[in-house]
C-alpha cells in the first residue's frame, strides 16, 4: 500500500465482557468480508485472532490481536481485545490506538461487570461506540430488555438500526425497522442538529437517508448518539449490518501523512525469527524502513530495520506506514510500551482501566532453571509492564503482579510452551502500600571513604489519599549543583519502592531542605546513594502506616436477600449507601477492602442461587489498621544497613535487588 493509493481507514476495537461473543464477531467479520473462507471458532481453537498456543487450547483471548481486511472500499484495522478482567491491561493499551469501538453485549446476559468497566473507559477516552447486541437467537435472549437496561445505566441516546424477531426460539430473523421506528431514529438524529431539525419539521419528518445519515455520523463521532445493531455472530446474522454501521457512522482515522511523525508504541511481541517487534499506531506522518525515529519518551533515537503489517496472524513486509496505520517495527531493542515516537501532540493520553492489586512469587520446578525463569519473566514483563517483574537475588525470589488467578494459569502455560520452563505460583498476596503517619526528616552525610561527597536532608510530610508523591527542592544551586539535584529528583521514585514495612510508599510530600556538594569529591552516584539512605531514615521517623486497596461495588439481587448481603458486606469491613429497591430487586453500592472480598462473587452466587450480580472497580487505597494489614521484610540490602549498603553500591558485594 503506497501513500498515493491509501484508502479510508477504520481503527476499530472489538470489546466485550468475556463470553459475550467478541471473538466470534471478529471471525464473522473476516468471513463476511471475504478474508477467510470459513469463520474460526474460539472454543475450538481455530480463530484467527487467537494466535497464542494457550489461546487456542483454552478458547480464551489473552492478548489483543490486530487484524486487517477491506469492506466497502474502507480498510479495517481491527483490534480484538480479551474479555476476561485478568487481561484488562491488553484492553487498556488498545484503547490508546483506536478511533472507535464496537461494544459487544449478550442479549441474554445484558450488562456484565467488564461491560461497565469498558463503557467507562470508552467514555473517558471520548471514543465513539457502536453496540452489537449479540446472541439474539439464544434461549433467554431479550433484546428490548437489554436495550432498556443500556438506556437506563449507560446512555438514553441509543438508536436502533435493525430489529430481531422471534428471540429465544432459535429461529431469529433480523428485519429492517418499520416506518414508525425509522421515524423515531430520524427524530433522534434531527434533535442533535438544528438545521436538520428545521428540515424535519418542514417536511413532517420525511427526510432522505443522504440528509440524516451524515448528521448521525457526526453525532456518533461526538458520542451524542450510539447506534445499536442486533445480531447473532455465530450464525452470521447482523454481521454485514454492523460492518456497514462502522463504515457509515464511525470516524475515519486521521490522514495527515505529510505532517511530522507522531506515533505511540502500544505492544511488544517476541517473534522466533524477527526477535523483538514493536506494535505502533501512527497518528500523523509516516515511517519508512531505515528511518531514524526520535523516541521522545526515552530521549534517544531508534532505527527501523524492517516494517511489517499483520494480516490473519502473519507478518507481511511493508515499505512504509502512514498516518492512521497500525504496524509493527523491527530494530528497536530497547523501546517500551507507551514510548512516543516523534511529535507527542497528536498522541492521546493513556487510560488506566485497572491496576494489578495482587502479587505472587514464582518458583521454578527445577532449581537449575532459576536464571532462565528470571529471564523469561523479564521478557514477559517487557511485553506486559503491569507484571512489574521483581528479582530479589539475596532471597532468590522472583515476583510478579497479577490481576487474578486465571492470569497465573495462563502464565504457567506460556512459560511451559514458549520457554520450556516449569514453574509454580504462590498464593496471591494483596499489594499494600505505606504512607507517613506523621511528619519526619531524614539526613545523610556520605563523605567517606573518599572520593565521595553528598550531604542531604529531606523533610517528609503526609499527603492526602490518592495524591501520590510530590517533591520540591529549597536548596540553592551553589549548595548542590543542579546536575546533582537532578540525580536526587530522579532517584526519589526508587527510594520509595520499599518502605520500612516492605511496601511501596505513597501519598507524601518530600522537600530537599539542606545539602551540599564538594567541588573535587562529589560524583552523581554519591547523591543517589545518599538519597536512598536519607529517605528511608526519614520514613522510619514518620512511623509509616499501611494502606490497603479498596473496591467500589454494586450488588443487584432479589429483595429477599438484602439482609444476608448487607451482613456479608459488614463482615468484610465494607461500607454502603442505603439500598434502592425496584421491581423486587435491590441495588446496594459501597466500598469494600480487596483483601476480604476476593472470593465474594462466588459466595454471592451461592447465597442468591445464582440470581445476584456483583460489579466492582478499583477505588483507591485507604488507611488500614495494623492488625488487618500484612507487613513484610525488606527485600535485598536495606539502605538502613549503612555500611553494607555502601559496600554494595561500590560493587564490593553482590547486587541484591533488581
Amino acid at each position: 500500500m503506497t501513500m498515493s493509493t491509501r484508502p479510508r481507514i477504520r481503527n476499530v476495537g472489538i470489546l466485550a465482557h468475556v463470553d459475550a461473543g467478541k471473538t466470534t464477531l471478529t471471525e464473522a467479520m473476516l468471513h463476511v468480508s471475504g478474508s477467510i473462507a470459513e469463520a474460526g471458532r474460539g472454543d475450538k481453537g481455530t480463530s484467527h485472532s487467537d494466535g497464542l498456543d494457550v489461546e487456542r487450547r483454552r478458547g480464551i483471548s489473552v492478548r489483543a490481536s490486530s487484524l486487517s481486511f477491506d469492506w466497502r472500499e474502507v480498510h479495517f484495522q481491527l483490534i480484538d481485545t480479551p474479555g476476561h478482567v485478568d487481561f484488562s491491561a491488553e484492553v487498556e493499551r488498545s484503547l490508546r490506538v483506536l478511533d472507535g469501538a464496537v461494544l459487544v453485549i449478550s442479549a441474554v446476559d445484558g450488562i456484565q461487570t467488564q461491560t461497565e468497566t469498558i463503557w467507562r473507559a470508552l467514555e473517558a477516552r471520548g471514543l465513539p461506540v457502536c453496540i452489537f447486541l449479540n446472541k439474539t437467537d439464544s434461549v433467554g435472549a431479550d433484546a428490548a430488555a437489554v436495550v432498556a437496561q443500556l438506556k437506563a445505566e449507560f446512555s438514553p441516546d441509543l438508536v436502533w438500526l435493525n430489529r430481531a424477531v422471534g428471540e429465544g426460539d432459535g429461529g431469529v430473523a433480523l428485519i429492517d425497522l418499520d416506518d414508525a421506528e425509522w421515524a423515531e431514529v430520524i427524530e433522534a438524529v434531527a434533535a442533535t442538529d438544528e438545521p436538520l431539525l428545521d428540515q424535519w419539521l418542514a417536511h413532517d419528518g420525511d427526510l432522505e437517508a443522504e440528509q440524516w445519515q451524515p448528521v448521525l455520523a457526526d453525532a456518533v463521532a461526538d458520542r451524542r448518539l450510539f447506534p445499536v445493531v442486533c445480531g447473532a455472530a455465530k450464525s452470521g446474522l447482523g454481521v454485514e449490518a454492523v460492518l456497514d454501521a462502522i463504515v457509515r457512522y464511525l470516524p475515519d482515522a486521521p490522514a495527515a501523512v505529510d505532517a511530522p511523525l507522531s506515533a505511540v508504541v502500544f505492544r511488544l511481541d517476541h517473534d522466533a525469527k524477527l526477535g523483538r517487534v514493536a506494535g505502533v499506531r501512527l497518528f500523523a506522518g509516516k515511517i519508512r524502513t531505515r528511518d531514524r525515529l526520535d523516541n521522545v519518551t526515552a530521549a534517544r533515537q531508534e532505527q527501523v530495520t524492517q516494517i511489517k503489517r499483520m494480516r490473519l496472524g502473519r507478518y507481511e513486509d511493508s515499505p512504509e506506514l502512514g498516518a492512521g496505520d497500525i504496524g509493527f517495527l523491527c530494530g528497536l531493542p530497547e523501546v517500551r510500551i507507551g514510548d512516543i515516537l516523534g511529535d507527542p501532540s497528536a498522541v492521546p493520553g493513556g487510560y488506566t482501566l485497572s491496576a494489578p492489586l495482587l502479587s505472587v512469587q514464582v518458583t521454578p520446578d527445577d532449581a537449575a532453571d532459576f536464571a532462565p525463569l528470571a529471564a523469561a519473566l523479564q521478557q514477559l514483563s517487557s511485553e506486559d509492564p503491569h507484571l512489574d517483574f521483581r528479582w530479589f537475588q539475596d532471597e532468590r525470589e522472583l515476583h510478579v503482579r497479577i490481576m487474578g488467578t486465571v492470569q497465573t494459569e495462563i502464565l504457567t502455560e506460556i512459560l511451559q510452551t514458549r520457554f520450556g520452563l516449569g514453574a509454580q505460583f504462590s498464593a496471591a498476596t494483596v499489594i499494600y502500600k505505606e504512607t507517613p503517619a506523621t511528619a519526619g526528616e531524614g539526613a545523610e552525610s556520605y563523605t567517606m571513604p573518599k572520593p565521595c561527597w553528598a550531604i542531604v536532608r529531606f523533610e517528609l510530610e503526609p499527603a492526602p489519599r490518592g495524591s501520590g508523591i510530590s517533591y520540591r527542592s529549597q536548596v540553592g544551586k551553589s549548595d548542590i549543583d543542579p546536575k546533582y539535584q537532578n540525580e536526587i529528583a530522579n532517584r526519589i521514585a526508587h527510594a520509595l519502592e520499599q518502605g520500612p514495612k516492605g511496601w511501596e510508599v505513597s501519598d507524601l510530600s518530600i522537600t530537599l531542605a539542606e545539602g551540599c556538594h564538594h567541588l573535587l569529591h562529589s560524583r552523581p552516584g554519591d547523591f543517589k546513594l545518599a538519597t536512598d539512605m536519607a529517605i528511608l531514615k526519614g520514613l522510619v521517623a514518620t512511623e509509616t502506616k499501611l494502606l490497603e486497596p479498596m473496591l467500589a461495588f454494586r450488588i443487584r439481587a432479589p429483595e429477599q436477600y438484602i439482609g444476608k448481603v448487607t451482613g456479608d458486606v459488614v463482615g468484610m469491613r465494607g461500607s454502603f449507601e442505603p439500598a434502592t429497591i425496584d421491581s423486587g430487586q435491590f441495588t446496594l453500592t459501597g466500598r469494600v477492602p480487596l483483601a476480604t472480598s476476593m472470593e465474594y462473587a462466588i459466595r454471592l452466587s451461592s447465597v442468591t442461587g445464582g440470581r445476584g450480580a456483583l460489579f466492582t472497580s478499583f477505588d483507591g487505597y485507604q488507611d488500614c489498621l495494623p492488625e488487618q494489614g500484612v507487613e513484610r521484610a525488606y527485600k535485598g540490602i536495606s539502605p538502613l544497613d549503612r555500611a553494607k549498603y555502601i559496600l554494595w553500591w561500590r560493587g564490593a558485594i553482590t547486587d541484591s535487588f533488581r
